[in-house]
């Protein structure tokens, strides 16, 4: 399990949306100075990152939190949320290219069948993160926040 601290901003029954320090490794790079990805990480991206997460240990708004993700979402996640919809995507201009050479209709039903494969692999592959346990995971409170503390406005 991969652990995280983060502080709840944004609660529901059963999901907390969570604000966690995005960090990178190049404060421990001895090129950060002059490496234009360092330059992006400091100046361009957000500091934070907001993600939904299940809460099933009831943290409240404020509280800070550790949040854990399954190693096995490092190497299965890129496969399902990449490669699938790609996959699916050409299946479906392989069908359209078929079914162009039996009844006509031309590229246009290549490029639709194509379009609603990689349509029917993304909606696939967000099935697979809400069914298989892709998703973050509220794992125990850290500390108690101020529970007057004022809502998340990013």
């Amino acid at each position: 399990m991969v652990e995280e601290t983060a502080r709840v901003v944004v609660k529901s029954e059963t999901y907390a949306w969570v604000e966690a320090e995005r960090r990178t490794s190049c404060h421990a790079c001895t090129v950060s100075q002059g490496c234009g990805t360092g330059f992006i990480a400091k100046h361009l991206i957000r500091k934070t990152i907001v993600v939904k997460a299940s809460n099933p240990v009831g943290a409240e708004v404020g509280d800070r939190v550790i949040v854990g993700i399954p190693e096995r979402i490092l190497y299965l996640g890129p496969f399902v949320f990449y490669t699938v919809p790609l996959l699916v995507m050409f299946l479906g201009a392989g069908v359209g290219e078929a079914l162009a050479q039996h009844w006509g209709g031309g590229e246009s039903l290549v490029v639709l069948s194509g379009l609603g494969g990689l349509a029917a692999g993304l909606l696939g592959a967000r099935y697979m993160q809400i069914e298989r346990g892709f998703e973050p995971e509220v794992l125990r409170t850290v500390s108690k926040g101020n529970r007057e503390s004022e809502p998340y406005s990013h």
